[in-house]
């Protein structure tokens, strides 16, 4: 497979791909090949890989990425040895179900009611969740957020681009702009006043995820909320709660910063699926 893997390369190099694409085709085409072992690649084999793909918590876009590539690698094999693999009609799922979950209103209150004190930690457990739910941020988004990106005087956030995702202004609310100034004011210059993050540590320059869960997990265990939440539970729960307010699916996807808005579409299914069951009502 080595031999295989390393002639696909080259027919790519021949056709003038970029070598950063040359190296995702690559290594998506030795994951089917690892999986395919001894055996030959069959119709019947591709739709076991591309079923059992499904099954992980990859990403629909990645999961077409890897029949995208097997569709590559045919179109090599008929051009160097007359063969050709049978993929035209394997599709990928429109939808990767993956469990989200969601706070209730009620439930956001009960967290921000959960912080009772006013010590520089407390300060910085409301500046996490008006980040996370009042803002609606990626995790790294928060993280990798430095002061001088803060406008409190337009209420602005700005969020440099990233490697996936393009930069943008996110609005703050009144409450958002006085958790953010007085954790600024009074619990980050004692935290580590030397770094430019907002969200810093005592002996590091800025924090990581799993500081930040670990933080959101402790107030859920005061909040009683037995829930398995995340960062990323806030962003969804915000969404959802605008959608649910009647906000449009585009202010709220430009509010998210999604590139397209079937991305942002989802939220009125976990709104359907939030009024069956009866949460947060």
């Amino acid at each position: 497979m080595k031999t295989e893997l390393e002639n696909f390369e080259n027919w790519l190099i021949r056709l003038g791909y970029a070598e950063s694409t040359i190296n995702g085709y690559v290594r998506l085409l030795a994951n089917f090949f690892k999986y395919l072992g001894q055996r030959k690649a069959s119709q019947n084999e591709i739709e076991n890989f591309i079923k059992d793909l499904h099954q992980t918590k990859l990403s629909r876009q990645s999961i077409q990425g890897h029949l995208n590539v097997i569709n590559r690698y045919s179109a090599f094999l008929e051009k160097t040895k007359k063969q050709k693999l049978a993929v035209n009609k394997i599709i990928v799922e429109k939808e990767i179900k993956t469990e989200k979950i969601i706070f209730s209103q009620i439930e956001i209150k009960q967290l921000f009611s959960s912080i009772d004190g006013h010590g520089p930690s407390d300060l910085m457990d409301k500046a996490i969740l008006s980040l996370y739910y009042g803002c609606g941020l990626r995790s790294k988004e928060g993280i990798n957020l430095e002061t001088k990106e803060i406008d409190f005087n337009k209420g602005l956030l700005y969020i440099k681009p990233s490697k996936n995702y393009q930069s943008r202004y996110v609005p703050m609310s009144q409450k958002v702009i006085t958790d953010l100034q007085e954790y600024q004011e009074f619990a980050r210059m004692v935290i580590n006043p030397n770094s430019k993050y907002l969200l810093v540590g005592k002996t590091s320059p800025q924090v990581n995820g799993q500081f930040l869960n670990s933080r959101l997990k402790s107030l859920q265990e005061k909040a009683n909320i037995n829930k398995k939440g995340s960062l990323h539970s806030l962003r969804h729960s915000i969404a959802t709660h605008l959608l649910q307010q009647g906000m449009e699916l585009e202010y709220i996807g430009n509010f998210l910063g999604h590139k397209r808005l079937d991305s942002t579409q989802i939220y009125t299914h976990i709104l359907e699926e939030w009024k069956s069951s009866e949460v947060g009502y």
